[in-house]
């Protein structure tokens, strides 16, 4: 319990400085983090799910991340399912989150539910961006060994239709990550506008 609350306050706090990439967090539609592919077809209610990929040995404690719904998304966001019990904010307007242990490989970390409506268009990317609280500017990590690092931020393909977009460049397997937008409609929103007042404000007039 110690370790989980040590966890939290790094990672909301930013209690040591971040270091390089250890691991990159993205959107799937299967929890094991394998399909990118996040399917809008017909009227129904459909979970995304977050996962976190590790590729170091150090491992992860804890995260934080945004995960707005994008504007190509036709659907309606409901709610986030927690994986954690430590889990503070939701997806929408930034989220941390505590493992409660150590992970070292990949992990399921949470689950948004949307009711789809089957009108979004193909290549609508879902991108995960650094929690707009974030002292780094980029999405943060808590490894095993209580240091706060950064994190790459992933995507999904919502309706990928895997000739104009798809999985990695070249349609390469296992899912989305940090080889950079393949065939996106939407780009995706800038770390110096990635804060909620900012955003706002383009709505204030």
């Amino acid at each position: 319990m110690r370790n989980l609350l040590i966890s939290i306050v790094l990672l909301t706090v930013a209690a040591v400085p971040a270091l390089g990439q250890s691991s990159w967090i993205s959107m799937f539609s299967d929890i094991g983090g394998t399909d990118c592919n996040l399917p809008d077809v017909t009227p129904q209610l459909t979970p995304y799910y977050v996962v976190h990929y590790m590729y170091t040995p150090e491992g992860s404690t804890a995260s934080q991340f945004w995960a707005p719904q994008p504007w190509c998304l036709g659907a309606i966001y409901l709610s986030d399912t927690a994986v954690f019990p430590v889990t503070i904010g939701n997806s929408q307007e930034g989220v941390s989150i505590g493992y409660g242990s150590c992970h070292t490989n990949r992990v399921h970390v949470l689950t948004l539910n949307f009711f789809t409506q089957g009108t979004s268009p193909s290549c609508c990317c879902y991108f995960v961006y650094p929690h707009p609280a974030s002292t780094t500017g980029e999405v943060e990590v808590v490894d095993c060994n209580n240091n706060l690092v950064t994190a790459t931020g992933g995507w999904g393909y919502v309706n990928a239709d895997w000739v104009n977009c798809g999985c990695w460049v070249g349609n390469q397997s296992g899912g989305s990550g940090p080889a950079g937008p393949y065939g996106c409609i939407n780009d995706p929103i800038a770390v110096e506008q990635a804060t909620w007042g900012k955003v706002k404000s383009l709505y204030s007039d």
